[in-house]
């Protein structure tokens, strides 16, 4: 893994992070999901948190960890290789879209009162939060490496 991988990985965790931080905070958001949940008698309806607390700190510091690596491997770098920003766009958006699947799905499955609606609502929003990131981190680092990045950070994989 050469330098300019490791920024990518990097720039990919702290924008999936960003990104998936904004969404989960924003109120409507927060009380689209807690009314979905209410309606339907879900059993998460009375356990859903106001706020993120430490000890879900590690569990989701690892999972932007792991969701970041992927995009770098599975569709960052494949596009820097061709020199694609639609390779980032595709190959994100698809490991988006199950990844989110296979958390939500299973949810259906195993409770009762689910609310339905989650599956379409967070299948989506996981192939928008991995098409966004990899589109953000491949775009910048395209342009880096395209306009010739005189300063050798090593970025765009040229060190």
């Amino acid at each position: 893994m050469n330098l300019g991988q490791v920024y990518r990985a990097i720039a990919a965790i702290l924008v999936y992070g960003v990104i998936d931080a904004v969404w989960n905070v924003l109120p409507p958001v927060m009380n689209m999901y807690k009314s979905l949940h209410e309606a339907n008698d879900s059993p998460y309806s009375g356990i859903l948190r106001e706020s993120i607390i430490p000890e879900i700190g590690l569990a989701v510091i690892v999972f932007f960890v792991l969701i970041g690596f992927a995009n770098a491997y599975l569709a960052i770098e494949p596009a820097m290789r061709e020199n694609s920003l639609a390779r980032a766009m595709k190959n994100s958006t698809a490991l988006g879209l199950a990844a989110y699947a296979t958390y939500i799905v299973p949810q259906y499955m195993l409770f009762h009162n689910w609310p339905g609606i989650l599956i379409p609502i967070d299948i989506i929003i996981g192939g928008l939060l991995s098409l966004v990131t990899s589109t953000i981190v491949t775009a910048v680092a395209l342009r880096l490496r395209n306009r010739g990045n005189a300063d050798g950070d090593g970025w765009d994989g040229t060190e």
